[in-house]
């Protein structure tokens, strides 16, 4: 009964509603961009990886617009993660958050009512804040640049689609890694990266035994990697059907080869993008690709995972490795076996006014 929770399909209307989103991000339309999508966090938290928009997240911290506190009350009807609350009740909470309806037609109660009137006039603040000195430092940093990129890493394979059709210079790079990688690396992650396995595990970890609690994350990571792999087979899915309808403008990119060769990954992404690759963004990426080879990252899970644990993941995603033309008992082998991570987005302006 839980895990219908857990397996949540996502609706058409949210996926229209991502492409959406990511088209007004790379064409620079930021007055339909919502407030929520303008102070976030995510902005001041990675601020190292936003350098050509450095004048909008400075403004945004000069004019403490980096501490949003209009979730607060919300989190309690709507939960913070997908999973917490039932389907139906997200359906509520996405009705309501989105204006679609008013808590009146809804039928929610006074209080509950009051919960999203404070929510929507917290952020119309927000957004008045941001608009009077730091909106248009963002728009120049978007508009200003020939090449944009973004990482998206909960857009689905769905989502791409209109955003192909409606920008014809689009790329998108689909970086794949391993299940058993990616689910151990959700166990230790912050709180918005790590899935509902994970955390109903972390909450209990205060009150258990480092010991204990190494047996239930065993058990969990299985778990969490299954499902993982559900949805990425239906990202592949989508990924191959867009292939034929748009070739040549999706590259599938394995988080492994990356590390294993990062020299050569990256002057495939550049030839993909039809771009020369700059020097110091060259010896960037090295220097990146060497510390990862130096952590392990690729398989570092091996010491990890009990062998039992991941051939059962192997048995798990079977379909995934079917998709892929992958042998299952010769990934395992290997230690290969890829999983979607995140999707990036490139846009060239200069194309489309050509």
């Amino acid at each position: 009964m839980l895990l219908v929770h857990f397996d949540r399909a996502v609706p058409e209307i949210e996926t229209e509603a991502v492409s959406e989103f990511l088209l007004h991000l790379l064409t620079g339309n930021i007055n339909r961009l919502p407030p929520e999508a303008l102070v976030h966090k995510f902005w001041t938290f990675f601020e190292d990886q936003h350098k050509q928009t450095s004048s909008y997240w400075t403004c945004l911290r000069k004019d403490r617009l980096t501490n949003v506190t209009c979730y607060h009350d919300i989190k309690d009807f709507c939960g913070s993660r997908f999973g917490q609350r039932t389907p139906e009740r997200l359906e509520q909470c996405r009705l309501l958050l989105a204006n679609k309806k008013s808590a009146t037609t809804m039928g929610v109660n006074r209080k509950i009512a009051r919960m999203f009137v404070d929510y929507h006039s917290c952020f119309q603040s927000y957004r008045r804040r941001v608009n009077a000195n730091c909106t248009e430092m963002l728009r120049k940093a978007i508009t200003g640049r020939r090449l944009r990129a973004t990482k998206v890493t909960r857009a689905m394979m769905n989502s791409m689609g209109p955003l192909l059709r409606s920008l014809p210079t689009l790329r998108v790079i689909h970086l794949v890694r391993d299940p058993r990688a990616v689910a151990l690396s959700r166990i230790y992650f912050f709180q918005s990266g790590r899935g509902i396995f994970t955390e109903s595990n972390w909450q209990s970890r205060s009150s258990r035994s480092r010991h204990n609690h190494t047996q239930k994350s065993e058990s969990k990571v299985v778990q969490e990697a299954s499902l993982y792999c559900h949805h990425v087979t239906a990202d592949i899915r989508s990924r191959l059907a867009l292939e034929r309808e748009f070739p040549g403008r999706i590259l599938s990119v394995r988080y492994e080869d990356v590390l294993a060769n990062p020299e050569q990954r990256f002057r495939d992404i550049y030839k993909f993008i039809d771009e020369p690759m700059p020097n110091t963004t060259f010896d960037k990426m090295q220097r990146m690709g060497k510390k990862g080879q130096t952590k392990h990252l690729s398989t570092k899970w091996q010491n990890s995972l009990r062998y039992t644990e991941g051939a059962m993941i192997a048995r798990q995603c079977a379909e995934y490795f079917r998709l892929l033309n992958i042998s299952s008992t010769e990934t395992y082998s290997r230690f290969s076996i890829l999983i979607l991570y995140a999707i990036i987005s490139i846009y060239s302006l200069h194309a489309v006014m050509n």
